[in-house]
C-alpha cells in the first residue's frame, strides 16, 4: 500500500475541476486537491510543481478509475446498518 489513498471525489462540471479527498497514511492526514478536468477528464500534468510526486503518481495510476466515475461521491449507495 503505498502513501496516499484516494477516498471519493466530487465533480464541479460548470469549472472543468474535481475535488480529489483522501488521505496521507503515513501522518493520517486527510487531504482535498482541487484537479483540473477539461472535458471531464483529470489533467494531473498541470499540478506537477504543487503536489507532491507521490501523490501526482497515485492520480495518474488511478486516473481512468477516476474518469470513468467509480470514485464519483454521486455514485455511492447510502447503506444503513440495521
Amino acid at each position: 500500500m503505498g502513501k496516499y489513498r484516494i477516498f471519493f471525489i466530487y465533480r464541479i462540471k460548470d469549472l472543468n475541476y474535481v475535488h480529489v479527498h483522501g488521505m496521507n497514511i503515513e501522518n493520517k492526514k486527510l487531504f482535498t486537491v482541487l484537479v483540473s478536468s477539461p472535458d471531464d477528464r483529470i489533467d494531473v500534468d498541470n499540478h506537477h510543481e504543487q503536489l507532491p510526486e507521490e501523490l501526482l503518481s497515485v492520480l495518474k495510476n488511478e486516473s481512468g478509475r477516476i474518469n470513468a466515475g467509480l470514485y464519483d461521491l454521486a455514485h455511492w449507495e447510502p447503506y444503513t446498518y440495521s
